[in-house]
């Protein structure tokens, strides 16, 4: 700034200096072309002021690190006591499964093939020694309803056209008889009871199957065995509540009428065909 205002004032002057000159001459001068002066500004340099530069900081010592405080001691562990031996436990012995009552094991008994239709399991114990003995071999026969609970042991005999007829015949009159007396029993009539366990023992304890049927006897061979067994298993429960309780219950006298029924319907013609020869 200080510059510019006196380069100004030296204009100023010679401006004086020109226009008195020419006052003094009397003359007109031409005019000429007076030269100014290009004011340029010089730019001034702004003072800056120094800023105080902060007076570094004391940096704060460290605290101190606290000493590590005392671990505990670990408790002991206390040692196990003993672990009492196991006292034995006494393993209870089954009990034997009492047989059905009354139901003892024929001594002309059930010899049969058992047929896969039956699924009845047979099993055979003869041995060669035996049949030259003239014993006949015997057969395991299980009941139909449950293949663990034996329905008897019973002979295999040499075929036999005569006794397949006369065994035929003789399950055919027991069903009646147990037909008959099945209404009292489930009345509670203790004899009606007693004739429909004698019916039933009647076709157990006759049970005698054959070995070697001849091809045109082997389907009434065969509706006999299956006679056999289906009318023991399915009037069992009815016998055991005569026995036990000395009359049946509804649901078991229901379902031995049916089996009777049933039986007689499909061992008649069977035995038809074997009374006629």
């Amino acid at each position: 700034m200080k510059h510019t205002a006196s380069l100004v004032r030296l204009l100023i002057v010679t401006l004086l200096l020109l226009w008195g000159g020419t006052a003094c001459g009397g003359e007109e001068a031409a005019p000429t072309a007076a030269a100014v002066a290009q004011v340029v500004e010089t730019p001034t340099e702004t003072a800056v002021p120094p800023t105080d530069t902060p007076a570094p900081t004391n940096t704060p010592e460290p605290t101190e690190t606290p000493a590590p405080t005392d671990t505990a001691t670990p408790t002991e562990t206390p040692v196990p006591t003993d672990t009492p031996e196991p006292t034995e436990t006494p393993t209870a012995v089954p009990t034997d499964t009492p047989a059905p009552t009354k139901t003892a094991v024929p001594a002309t008994n059930t010899p049969a093939a058992a047929s896969a239709a039956t699924a009845t399991p047979t099993e055979e114990s003869g041995d060669e020694e035996a049949e030259d003995d003239g014993e006949p071999e015997m057969i395991t026969v299980y009941y139909i309803s449950n293949p663990n609970d034996i329905l008897g042991v019973f002979p295999e005999l040499p075929f036999d056209a005569a006794g397949l007829t006369a065994n035929m015949n003789n399950i055919h009159s027991s069903l009646q008889t147990m037909r008959g007396s099945i209404d009292g029993a489930k009345a509670g009539d203790a004899a009606a009871c007693s004739t429909y366990v004698s019916a039933y023992n009647n076709i157990l304890y006759s049970g005698v199957f054959y070995k070697d049927v001849p091809g045109d006897w082997e389907e009434i061979d065969f509706v006999y065995f299956l006679s056999f067994i289906y009318s023991l298993d399915r009037t069992r429960p009815a016998y055991l509540s005569c026995v036990n309780a000395g009359s049946v219950d509804d649901f078991n006298y229901g379902l031995a009428v049916q089996t009777i029924d049933q039986t007689l319907t499909f061992l008649t013609p069977s035995l038809n065909a074997a009374n006629s020869r």
